[in-house]
């Protein structure tokens, strides 16, 4: 092979590895940035500030979104999730609540699980933290860090539902089913501190696609209660929820329809008597003299 011929192959091959680092390095990045935030257009910011102003609306308060902190991709921009649940919501606590005060802490936990390594978390105490669903044993610490929380709350689902997930495909799945938004409400408190305990509601409009099925722009629900054990300084120690993520899993695929999934019915129950097509007995008529 002539000199010239040996120069155009190693610089083909330069190019080839050069592009294959590339490749590699933008897949990594991709990877670890399953929840960047885009910036807002001026329209949301207007839309957020007419619920401000005229229904008295808080936005919801996420602790340190400081730019200087190690974002993995950049501090996140929440107006958009914070329009869409304010167009959602179904309760209006006070601003300085107990509820406002719980929400404050989950809110900064979750952008700190979906945004920052682990060891950058302030919101838990990194030596007991814990994350768990429905009796599951819990994933704990580093690990429940690396595995994300859909992962984590998602343990012990059937596996036809959903199984073999990494952190950043649970993300990709949840974000290509609710592109606009997954936007979640502590709906109340029940009791306080060191064990707080209270319910939830999480909703999106299915306007993508799931595991191949399209979108079919109905509002799927889900309702559920959380008992967050911290310590005296307010760190998040242990997390247990308590729901029925099958039924959403499975709705998500086509059955059953979303509209069992309104209101946490299928937890709470309808409201309406079990009985109430069968016919009222008829009292027993007393016999005098």
């Amino acid at each position: 092979m002539s000199s010239f011929s040996e120069s155009v192959c190693n610089t083909t091959r330069k190019i080839q590895f050069v592009t294959l680092l590339i490749v590699t390095l933008l897949s990594v990045a991709t990877a670890d940035c399953p929840t960047g935030g885009a910036p807002s257009s001026e329209d949301v910011r207007a839309e957020l500030t007419h619920f401000i102003e005229t229904y008295g609306f808080s936005r919801p308060t996420r602790s340190a979104v400081d730019p200087s902190r190690p974002w993995v991709c950049g501090a996140p921009n929440y107006d958009n999730a914070d329009l869409l649940y304010f167009r959602g919501k179904t309760r209006n606590h006070s601003a300085d609540g107990l509820e406002a005060t719980v929400q404050k802490l989950v809110k900064t936990w979750e952008m700190e699980a979906s945004h920052l390594k682990f060891g950058d978390w302030r919101t838990v105490s990194h030596k007991s933290y814990s994350i768990g669903a429905n009796g599951v044993p819990p994933l704990k610490g580093e690990a429940a860090a690396r595995e994300g929380n859909y992962n984590a709350l998602l343990k012990g689902v059937d596996e036809s539902l959903w199984s073999g997930e990494t952190f950043e495909s649970s993300h990709e799945a949840f974000r290509r089913a609710f592109p606009t938004g997954f936007p979640w409400k502590l709906l109340e408190v029940l009791s306080g501190p060191p064990r707080v305990v209270f319910s939830w509601r999480h909703w999106a409009t299915f306007d993508g696609a799931y595991k191949g099925r399209a979108g079919d722009n109905k509002l799927y629900e889900m309702y559920g209660l959380a008992a967050v054990t911290v310590n005296e300084q307010l760190k998040v120690q242990t997390i247990e929820v308590f729901y029925k993520p099958d039924e959403f899993l499975r709705a998500l695929q086509g059955e059953p329809d979303p509209a069992v999934l309104s209101r946490g019915a299928s937890i709470f129950g309808t409201g309406k008597p079990a009985v109430d097509d069968e016919p009222t007995p008829h009292a027993p008529h007393s016999c005098h003299a």
